[in-house]
């Protein structure tokens, strides 16, 4: 078996929050990265909108009707997208920094992870953003 075909195999059969966990973790690595670059950087541009596209994409992933989320988690993961389009426009504006992208990013990351949370202020403020 060549190596391409068991990396394939192994993709193939790997949990899917772990792979979710992947992603988030790459793009938040990258936004914190570029946690004090200029809102004009062109790295925090793409990192912005790498992790717009996973929120636009774990959106569109939600309001599938076989989505099997409980329907309160999906609401909830929804409108939370909804927070990081408005904030990354801030972020793109200068108008905020990306620490809150971050912390929305690493919350979801322990979720992935089955870390328990404890309510989350930070996020509820998001709801308002």
């Amino acid at each position: 078996m060549s190596i391409a075909a068991y990396q394939q195999t192994i993709t193939e059969c790997e949990d899917p929050r772990r792979i979710e966990y992947r992603v988030f973790l790459r793009i938040t690595l990258d936004l914190e990265a570029n946690r004090d670059a200029d809102w004009r950087s062109a790295a925090l541009k793409d990192a912005l909108w790498r992790n717009l596209e996973l929120w636009n994409t774990l959106r569109a992933d939600l309001l599938e009707e076989d989505n099997a989320l409980p329907e309160d988690l999906r609401a909830g993961l929804v409108s939370l997208s909804f927070s990081v389009d408005r904030h990354t426009r801030r972020v793109l504006r200068g108008e905020a920094d990306v620490k809150l992208l971050i912390d929305i990013n690493r919350a979801v990351m322990q979720g992935l992870q089955g870390v328990p949370q404890p309510a989350a202020p930070a996020l509820e403020v998001v709801h308002g953003a």
